[in-house]
């Protein structure tokens, strides 16, 4: 008698829909990484991996002598994997469902078995895969614009936080894209403003929820910055805090992976429409 024959049937369940979501993905992948080979979508994507490293390179060349290391560090960081990052993975994550929706198209992949969710963590993989790409490269063409004393230590942190950068981003559109599919652009733009520019500089239990926090403490950690400021500054340990870069980490994709269920579970129990029903 097989495992999934032997269990309950709730977890039985479970585990068909995991096991059929599995199986459908990569269609889905494929289907959605042909139809983003688009000169549009190409020449924006060579825009954002340009951006960092040119408005650095302007810097450098306006400037009498280089930055220290420090502000470099964190030039490139704001640049790569906040702007370039949140950037790509907003303009395919976000508009999921919504583009589903103009299209017509949602209602026959909303009554398909395990339709919705393979299309869900297929759209996440997509953005993801063409997110980091151009985070890494950015990042990396930033870090030899300033060609500074350990540049192979700066591009792997500043690679790093670009890959977490675009794995949190991702689930986080993708669920505000769920939640607000007919405005869900206007609500990212929103979310970013309020919560991930403003209340993540607040030193408040708010700013935890963010994920700029959690990647700046990860900067701070990972290129010693707290070694180095924090005799000079009290203050600093008490707004970062004093956790582990590891226990970032495991935030962030945590953070991640509670986004995707949450945006799974209500493409799961709610029903979406492609507009709005008027009374005659």
């Amino acid at each position: 008698m097989s495992v999934v024959n032997a269990t309950s049937p709730p977890v039985r369940s479970f585990i068909n829909l995991l096991i059929g979501t599995i199986q459908r993905i990569p269609a889905v992948v494929w289907f959605e990484w042909r139809r983003a080979f688009t000169f549009s979508r190409m020449a924006w994507m060579l825009a954002l991996m340009a951006f960092p490293p040119g408005l650095l390179l302007m810097v450098r060349t306006a400037a009498r002598d280089a930055p220290r290391d420090e502000v470099i560090s964190i030039l490139i960081f704001i640049l790569s994997a906040c702007v370039v990052c949140m950037m790509s993975v907003f303009l395919w994550a976000t508009p999921a469902l919504s583009s589903e929706l103009e299209g017509r198209s949602w209602v026959y992949l909303a009554v398909r078995p395990y339709g919705p969710i393979s299309v869900l963590i297929g759209k996440f993989i997509v953005s993801v895969s063409w997110a980091i790409p151009v985070g890494v490269v950015s990042a990396t063409l930033s870090v030899l614009v300033f060609s500074t004393q350990s540049p192979a230590h700066l591009i792997a942190v500043q690679c790093g936080l670009v890959v977490l950068s675009c794995l949190a981003y991702s689930a986080l559109f993708l669920l505000i894209g769920v939640i607000a599919p007919k405005k869900c652009m206007v609500a990212g733009i929103i979310y970013t403003i309020v919560f991930e520019v403003a209340f993540a500089l607040i030193p408040a239990a708010v700013n935890l929820l963010t994920v700029q926090h959690r990647l700046r403490c990860l900067l701070v950690r990972w290129m010693d910055f707290d070694k180095v400021i924090a005799n000079r500054n009290p203050v600093f340990l008490s707004y970062f805090g004093d956790e582990s870069s590891w226990w970032h980490v495991g935030v962030l994709l945590g953070m991640t992976l509670a986004y995707l269920v949450a945006a799974g579970v209500i493409l799961r129990y709610r029903e979406f429409t492609a507009a709005i029903e008027t009374v005659t």
